[in-house]
């Protein structure tokens, strides 16, 4: 299935529910939170990759980042992951 019929199956069934405030509660509640999911899930592969990019700069494998570079990157992670979780 395509992202665009995806979408439009989506639409369709959030029509036969737009008169209902509750059930649009929960299902705009259920979104938010596959949203979030998403967005951990992002942020931990590349936390990941940012802590085995550290191991490689520690033991010199690492080529053509400084060490504070990666460093750098892991905390404008980190703040990211602070401002979603507020």
């Amino acid at each position: 299935m395509s992202t665009k019929s995806i979408n439009a199956e989506l639409f369709r069934q959030l029509s036969y529910i737009a008169d209902d405030e509750n059930c649009m509660k929960k299902a705009l509640d259920y979104i938010r939170k596959l949203a979030i999911q998403k967005e951990k899930a992002e942020f931990v592969s590349t936390l990941n990759e940012v802590c085995e990019q550290i191991k490689q700069a520690s033991t010199g494998q690492l080529q053509g980042r400084p060490l504070e570079e990666v460093l750098n990157e892991f905390i404008v992670l980190r703040h990211t992951l602070l401002l979603t979780k507020n």
